[in-house]
């Protein structure tokens, strides 16, 4: 098929701090086992191939590792976040039942109003199938740049095998026609309506049928493949440099791969195609083990698979040919071609790549584990309840965020308004701005008889809150970076409250890297 080019512009994940060894939550769970305790492990570690995963923090949900996720991507893309026409966001843990990630994360991170906007499903294929609805707009000429997202904070039950691969992280793709870090070459689908795994109204966490998922993914993952084989007579997987599938765990890939080194491949009817689909073992061992993320993430979900491809694409040469093959329960899949090209070489270094972020990690309890999971869950505390580190900091240059407190109902409103939104409330409305670089002035941990004071109080008094660091990485003059965070929720039901929080620097790329200039007007969001 002969497309003109419209590929990746930029890429960009986000991947929690806090994490917690696999083993642990076995150790936790299986404890009544005994002897068998040990051939449990065994099974997670070998058989399923699962290590450690990233768990979401308390001021963390699926919005605020978006929006990192986000800046990054649009970082790498040297663009304006006003030039964006489109911003998908697909997942499985939307923080509201009706109310957008993409909006939310499109106002985070200064795309405009004029914005197509869509929440997507389609379980753990929803961030790539994004990909694809965005070339579809590109290609169209209806817009300029698109951003497709995934993000996810995994649910599952306490003690199901699910709990074990659970984790949180996010990625993004800017795709556009110019300044391409890799042009897709094509998309091809593959769905049916193959049930393994499904989460009904109001349920908290999602309900499957275990190991039907195995046959699940390995027939949709082999027949998005044959589709687009089917469609290039020519191609075949001995052309690829590299391949990344969607990743549940490592055993299910592998699984895959197996499959596909067998005489006869299974679900494909075509002889010829079945010849062109074959792997040898040095294949999985070259172009496909590397980039087996889950083993330091846990199962991201819709970001799974955009968190592998950018782990392939920080290493990737131009020429290389890639093969994405997502997949999400319910069943649906995507198998698309990527080719990277030159502009990868100039844009690498403006962002943290994804093993900067594996790397950035704190390994937590398994009764910190249990808080936060535990409180991801609740549907009826009255306030977002944690312990926090507060202080005072000193701008270091001019550019701020900036807020709205509206004094008559205590709300937090990110971006800045000019009016409440509850039309009942006369406010008034104080506007407030935080620097996006700082030094630290002060910190202390907030004293437990002032567990109640509501971070609204401290941004009120030019207080702010301090996360992804301990203590000890907070010494007068350090430098931190603004990020956005959930600050507050009103009960089980009211609104999610975002705001600005501070770290210490991280993305030091960000820091350093001069910023796109601002457009001066709001342009047409059409090509």
């Amino acid at each position: 098929m002969s497309h003109s080019k419209v590929g990746i512009v930029g890429y960009g994940v986000y991947i929690p701090r806090e994490r917690i060894e696999t083993a642990k939550i076995v150790r936790e769970r299986e404890k009544k086992r005994g002897k068998e305790l040990e051939k449990v492990l065994e099974k997670v570690r070998h058989g399923l191939l699962l290590r450690e995963k990233a768990v979401a923090g308390h001021t963390e949900d699926t919005m605020t590792i978006a929006t990192e996720a986000a800046e990054n991507a649009i970082r790498m893309a040297g663009i304006s976040p006003g030039e964006i026409g489109s911003v998908t966001a697909g997942s499985e843990s939307k923080p509201y039942a009706v109310g957008t990630i993409a909006r939310h994360v499109a106002s985070f991170v200064g795309v405009g109003e004029n914005v197509f906007i869509a929440d997507l499903e389609g379980a753990c294929n929803s961030g790539m199938q994004g990909v694809s609805f965005i070339d579809a707009e590109i290609r169209s000429g209806r817009i300029k740049y698109g951003l497709a997202i995934g993000s996810d904070v995994a649910q599952a039950e306490r003690g199901d095998p699910l709990e074990y691969s659970a984790g949180a992280g996010a990625g993004a793709f800017v795709l556009g026609k110019s300044d391409l870090i890799a042009s897709i070459e094509d998309i091809a689908p593959y769905s049916s309506l193959f049930m393994d795994f499904w989460r009904r109204e109001e349920s908290a966490v999602p309900k499957h049928f275990g190991r039907t998922t195995v046959e699940a993914y390995k027939s949709h993952i082999i027949g998005a493949i044959a589709n687009l084989f089917r469609k290039h007579p020519d191609l075949s997987l001995s052309d690829f440099d590299w391949i990344t599938f969607h990743q549940p765990s490592g055993y299910l890939p592998m699984k895959t791969c197996n499959a596909l080194t067998q005489d006869e491949i299974p679900y494909v009817g075509d002889s010829s195609i079945a010849q062109r689909m074959r792997l040898t073992e040095q294949d999985i061992e070259k172009k496909i083990k590397p980039w087996l993320r889950v083993l330091d993430t846990g199962n991201t979900y819709a970001a799974s698979t955009m968190i592998s491809l950018a782990s392939l694409f920080d290493k990737a040469k131009p020429g290389d040919q890639v093969l994405a093959v997502s997949y999400g329960s319910g069943a649906y899949s995507n198998a698309t071609w990527f080719e990277v090209q030159d502009g990868i070489e100039e844009k690498r270094g403006r962002t943290p790549t994804v093993m900067d972020y594996v790397q950035r990690k704190s390994e937590i309890r398994i009764d910190t584990y249990h808080d936060l999971i535990r409180e991801r869950l609740s549907r009826i505390k009255r306030r977002l309840e944690i312990p926090r580190m507060v202080g005072e900091i000193d701008p270091v240059n001019g550019s701020y965020f900036s807020l709205s407190l509206c004094k008559g109902c205590n709300r937090i409103y990110y971006p800045a308004r000019e009016t409440c939104l509850a039309s009942d409330c006369q406010g008034p409305m104080e506007k407030k701005r935080f620097p996006r670089f700082a030094r630290l002035k002060n910190v202390s941990k907030l004293p437990f008889k002032k567990r109640w004071t509501s971070n609204f109080e401290l941004l009120e008094k030019n207080k702010v809150l301090f996360v992804d660091a301990d203590l000890s990485d907070l010494k007068p003059g350090v430098r931190l970076e603004g990020v956005i965070r959930r600050l507050d929720y009103e009960g089980k039901d009211g609104l999610i409250l975002y705001g600005i929080a501070y770290r210490p620097v991280f993305r030091e790329a960000v820091a350093v890297v001069s910023k796109p200039k601002p457009i001066a007007v709001a342009p047409t969001q059409y090509a």
